[in-house]
Formats: C-alpha cells, structure tokens, sequence
C-alpha cells in the first residue's frame, strides 16, 4: 500500500507542477500588462491559440474547443493505427471504436515533440485512448509519452447531472489508487490490483461501491468478479 501511496504523491506533485508553470504564465502576462499599460490593449479574444516550438512543432493547444493540430497523433488516424491499435491485434476493431471517441477539449492540451497528448486541463476532456468515458470529465488529466492516460484530478459529471469529485493515479495494468467523493455520499481511498481492490472509506446505506445495506465506515476486498473476500467494520457504534 505504501508504495501506491507514494507513486499518488509524486503524480499530485507533478499536478502541482504543471499548475505553477500555468499560473506562472498567467501572472508574467497580468505584471506585463500594469507594468506598460501604454503597450496595453485591454481584452484579448481569440477562437483558438496554438504555441509552436522552436522546431515550429505544434506544442500547446488553447482554445474552447480547442484548435485543430496537424501534429496531433490523435488527429491522424494513420499514427493512431500505429502507436495504439497495435495492442488489440490486428487493429481493425480498435480503429472502429475509436470513430466513436472524443477527441477535443474545452481548455489546454500540451504535447511532447512527438505529437502525443501529455497534460489536459480544463472543460469536458478528451476521452482516453482505451475508450469513452463514462462521465464528462472536468480538471486535469496527465498521459505517458506515448499518450496513455496515468491520472487525474477533477469533478466528474453523470448523465443526471450530478457531481463527483475523483483523484487518482494509474499503472500498465488499468486503475491503481483513487481518492473518491461521490455523489452517494461514499468518500473513501481505492487501490486496484491484479486480483482485486481494497477499498478504505465510509458511505451511507445502500452504497453501491462498499456494496452495504446498512451505513458502514471500514476497510473491504474484492476480488476481480465483485466478490466481497475480507471485510472490517469501524463504525459498529452507528445507528441501523
């Protein structure tokens, strides 16, 4: 468990990162701005922004939604066919769900110099490249250099519009550790592995994910089928 634990903490430090290197940007432009106001031109609006790098490369793509980017693998179906399908045999099928993915983004998307999405952040995310989600995602999202998602934290949104709030990191193997509020009134910690999930936290009767009729605080584990295997209660003191 430790060992989830740390690799949340460097994936929240690497948000953290990201996050100053924005609110750095944001902030240069403010003290440019009062800093020369005769250079000031007040309100900048703009559909889209795209940010090239010194190889003239497309980099970092700003924009609700954001700009389309011929460097984008997720915009050429030839690289996607090549980097991605190629872990579901022989394609075909993996090019035929993919059609059916969401691609765009209400915020920022920053790519490597090889055109894979690194960091999203901000309105209605992409979809990852496994397959669509379940819920509109709002927050930040972070891929490996290959593009596949690791992680993320925000506010997930369900179909009857209410809210859930979701931070969690993941490994070659699916989902690994997730800190959850949902919108059941569960809170709790989540660590996914090859045979199961441990689930630490607390939720309210009828909690779908701890699966308790009756208010429970304490630790579970499941097997891979849903199979409750281990059970702690913490909370025998609570009112039936």
């Amino acid at each position: 468990m430790s060992a989830e634990l740390q690799q949340l903490q460097k994936q929240i430090a690497r948000m953290r990162w990201y996050m100053f290197m924005v609110s750095g940007v944001l902030f240069t432009l403010l003290l440019f701005a009062f800093t020369y106001p005769e250079q000031s031109f007040g309100i900048i609006r703009a559909k889209g922004i795209i940010i090239e790098d010194s190889s003239g490369r497309d980099r970092i793509l700003i924009g609700a939604p954001i700009p389309f980017s011929k460097d984008r693998v997720r915009n050429d179906t030839n690289m996607v066919r090549k980097h991605w399908a190629k872990r579901f045999g022989s394609g075909n099928q993996y090019m035929e769900w993919y059609k059916n993915y969401y691609h765009g983004a209400e915020g920022m998307v920053v790519m490597n110099e090889h055109g894979f999405d690194r960091v999203l952040l901000g309105d209605k995310l992409a979809d990852p490249n496994i397959g669509k989600r379940m819920f509109e995602s709002s927050g930040v999202l972070w891929n490996d250099k290959e593009g596949w998602e690791l992680g993320g934290a925000g506010v997930n949104t369900t179909k009857d519009g209410k809210s859930r709030s979701v931070m969690g990191v993941d490994d070659k193997d699916g989902e690994a550790v997730h800190i959850v509020a949902l919108e059941d009134g569960t809170k709790g910690l989540i660590i996914g592995g090859e045979n199961g999930r441990l689930m630490i936290g607390m939720s309210k009767k009828d909690g779908q994910w701890f699966q308790n009729k009756q208010a429970f605080t304490g630790i579970k584990y499941f097997d891979n089928n849903g199979k409750l295997i281990w059970e702690q209660q913490m909370n025998t003191s609570l009112k039936k």
